[in-house]
């Protein structure tokens, strides 16, 4: 994935800069142009040629490369299309230095555009009833895909947290991909999370993501996770306020999850909670949970890409009705590589499953 945005780039780059030549724009800006896209070009490969125990030692550093070179590819695609929307509308006549302008601000405002939508963290009210709880009302709050690395702020995770603040969670879950780097970076933020962890009434808990397991060999992801509050899930089931939790793990071997090990006879009669990051429905899923919740997809994170997302899981976002139970897939409360969205906001999703 990584090998076809660099050669996307650099097809996007080069487009580009044949545009401004035929519109005999100064060579000055051309060449200041083509230094900035080749610039990004090379520094995307330079981690991949370097020894691991330097690239590992500077972990912060190339974290933060990493997610400027995904922002410029993003970037340089919009201004792709903002080029080509340009030469389409003006009946694809010889390109000018007026149009090379409007191009150009069209990029812009695109781009700031996309960069406010990764920052505009939205609170989801989902209202489940059912009369298998014993309590008027349990809330449950989720953050999944926080991808706490990179270039990620500490903005956006204020953001995040006094959503989930304000909403004084019952039991509050973190559903995958939450670590995304070296967790030293994020000290304050675990603890933060380990606060809000640890005022929910009935317990916080937690699953791995696909994520996790890029640095789960490099460091203690997990007990990183246990350490700040949260019942770390590894195919696994616990019982609290009435409820069955089962959390299911997002390691390779375990893609075709099951539920069936995990359940027990009076689980018919009790709410059947599945947290499971990645939103493709367990093995045997029939009838045997009353909600599912994931996250995994960022909504695609660039309209349309939720659809084809939404297609290969077999999965909508949002609330759906599943043969198993329901389901809800989260547009998660961050954002993978470049900080950037379009059309699918960041989320924070609040459940509350009330007694029928």
């Amino acid at each position: 994935m990584a090998l076809y945005l660099w050669l996307m780039s650099a097809f996007n780059d080069l487009f580009i800069f044949r545009k401004l030549r035929e519109a005999g724009v100064d060579i000055y800006i051309r060449n200041i142009f083509l230094c900035w896209a080749v610039f990004w070009f090379v520094i995307f490969l330079v981690p991949r040629f370097l020894p691991d125990d330097f690239v590992d030692s500077h972990r912060g550093i190339f974290e933060i490369i990493s997610g400027l070179s995904f922002t410029w590819i993003i970037s340089s695609l919009i201004a792709f299309f903002a080029f080509v929307f340009v030469d389409l509308i003006t009946g694809l006549k010889s390109f000018t230095s007026a149009k090379v302008l409007v191009a150009a601000l069209l990029t812009l405002c695109c781009v700031i555009f996309c960069m406010a939508q990764a920052y505009f963290v939205v609170r989801r009210d989902v209202v489940i009833k059912t009369h298998k709880i014993n309590t008027d009302k349990i809330r449950i709050v989720y953050l999944t895909d926080l991808h706490l690395g990179g270039i990620y702020t500490r903005f956006h995770f204020e953001r995040v947290m006094n959503i989930v603040r304000e909403s004084k969670p019952d039991i509050f879950i973190l559903c995958g991909d939450i670590i995304d780097g070296d967790p030293s970076r994020w000290t304050r933020e675990l603890a933060e999370l380990k606060q809000a962890a640890l005022s929910s009434r009935y317990g916080a808990f937690a699953v791995n993501g696909n994520h996790e397991y890029y640095y789960i060999l490099d460091f203690d992801v997990e007990g990183i996770i246990r350490d700040s509050g949260f019942n770390m899930m590894i195919n696994e089931r616990a019982e609290t306020a009435g409820i069955t939790i089962i959390g299911l793990d997002d390691c390779p071997r375990y893609f075709n999850s099951w539920l069936k090990p995990y359940l027990k006879p009076e689980d018919k009669n009790r709410f059947v909670l599945v947290i499971k990051h990645r939103p493709g429905l367990p093995a045997d899923a029939l009838e045997n949970f009353d909600l599912q919740i994931s996250g995994h997809t960022h909504g695609g994170q660039f309209w349309p890409m939720g659809y084809f997302k939404s297609m290969s899981y077999n999965s909508q976002q949002g609330l759906s009705q599943k043969a198993g139970g329901l389901v809800y897939v989260s547009n998660g409360a961050g954002f993978n590589g470049a900080c950037m969205r379009l059309f699918t906001v960041p989320e924070v999703t609040v459940i509350d499953i009330v007694k029928e």
